[in-house]
């Protein structure tokens, strides 16, 4: 394959089975260096962890669903190092090329996914998505991203970085595909009872007024009931953030804590200072995070326990040029971080998909109940993602 994208990891070929035929069976499937798949080794974007891998044995039981249901394997692709970044960047093997916009970041951690999948050069991006791996690339490349619910599909033999929050996620070019995909891993149908539209006025305010109206007035134009609060919750954005970050640099560091410790300068300086600061946490800071954590999933399943979807745009911004600064990637990840982490403190199913009638690349998001994720596409198709 050509790839001039730089999307997949140039590895040798090795012979992947899949099913001749199944629901999958006209789809090519790309799959994030962080998953095993036999025959090939398992890098999570790491100089240090490729040289320690040796060649996988046996295929992550998700992949292997997917090959059974006839995807056809095409790649194992690129990922920021140890799925840890939001950008997309990688100082061991490079950073993919946004095949929408050359120019600007290809979003990360499954930059390699959702850049073949832009590409066509996958229908499937099989990734992960722990603060928003999956969703930011999906709408900086303008795609369809599903983070399922947490704990929903099989994520064994995949690299973790911080279990409370990772899930195995996909990106497509269409909805049709990413119902397809649902279906294929067993999540259950969706409900024919139609649910309403939440609109939370703090988090529509973070981002463009004249983009946040046309996106309201977009879901206003469904068929579909529209509510609206004043926040989505007691605590603030910015505390809601701050108590992921926590969470997600304490066990991030726990995680890579191992190869930190054994080869510090194989780790790329923005990744290792970010491992550094999940090891200077005290465990008071991390109870008060997961207290917050705790107290916001109960808040959102109030919510949601009313048959009620939260629409709120993907990201709090627009992404940055390739070659910004990193004090600019910095403050993209920050803004980001504040609308991205709802789905992770809540274990909820979020969906993204672009917007057409918006100016520039714009992605709005649904967020409903656990286990609702199949619903999640029947709504988008309702409020015009296809």
């Amino acid at each position: 394959m050509r790839d001039r994208w730089n999307a997949f990891m140039p590895y040798p070929d090795a012979d992947v089975v899949h099913a001749a035929t199944g629901p999958l069976s006209r789809f090519r499937l790309a799959v994030k260096d962080l998953f095993d798949v036999a025959g090939y080794p398992t890098a999570a974007g790491s100089a240090a962890v490729l040289a320690a891998s040796g060649i996988k044995p046996l295929t992550a039981p998700l992949v292997q669903t997917l090959l059974d249901a006839g995807a056809c394997f095409v790649g194992k692709t690129k990922t920021d190092e140890l799925a840890y970044s939001l950008i997309g960047g990688n100082i061991h093997f490079g950073m993919p090329i946004n095949p929408r916009d050359p120019t600007l970041i290809p979003g990360g951690s499954s930059s390699g996914s959702a850049v073949a999948v832009a590409a066509d050069l996958a229908d499937i991006g099989l990734g992960t998505d722990t603060s928003g791996s999956i969703r930011l690339p999906a709408a900086v490349n303008g795609l369809i991203g599903w983070r399922p619910t947490h704990g929903s599909l099989d994520d064994r033999a995949l690299r973790p970085l911080a279990p409370s929050f990772d899930v195995p996620g996909f990106v497509t070019r269409r909805l049709e595909a990413m119902a397809a995909v649902m279906s294929a891993v067993g999540m259950p149908a969706a409900s024919d009872q139609l649910p309403s539209i939440l609109i939370a006025e703090d988090i529509f305010e973070t981002i463009d007024d004249r983009v946040a109206d046309k996106m309201i007035a977009g879901l206003r134009s469904a068929a579909m009931p529209v509510r609206r609060t004043g926040a989505i919750s007691s605590f603030s954005l910015a505390d809601l953030a701050l108590a992921f970050t926590t969470i997600l640099q304490g066990e991030a560091w726990e995680c890579n804590k191992t190869l930190f410790e054994q080869a510090p300068e194989a780790i790329a300086p923005d990744i290792a200072a970010r491992l550094l600061s999940g090891s200077r946490l005290d465990d008071g800071q991390v109870r008060e995070a997961r207290a917050i954590a705790k107290l916001f999933s109960g808040e959102i399943d109030r919510w949601l326990g009313e048959n009620v979807v939260v629409a709120l745009p993907t990201l709090a911004m627009s992404a940055p040029t390739r070659d910004a600064e990193p004090e600019n990637f910095a403050a993209f990840r920050s803004a980001c971080i504040k609308l991205l982490c709802l789905s992770g403190l809540s274990g909820c199913p979020q969906l993204v998909f672009p917007i057409t009638d918006c100016a520039g690349n714009v992605s709005l998001s649904l967020l409903g109940a656990r286990r609702t994720d199949s619903m999640l596409v029947y709504v988008a198709r309702q409020v015009g993602a296809e």
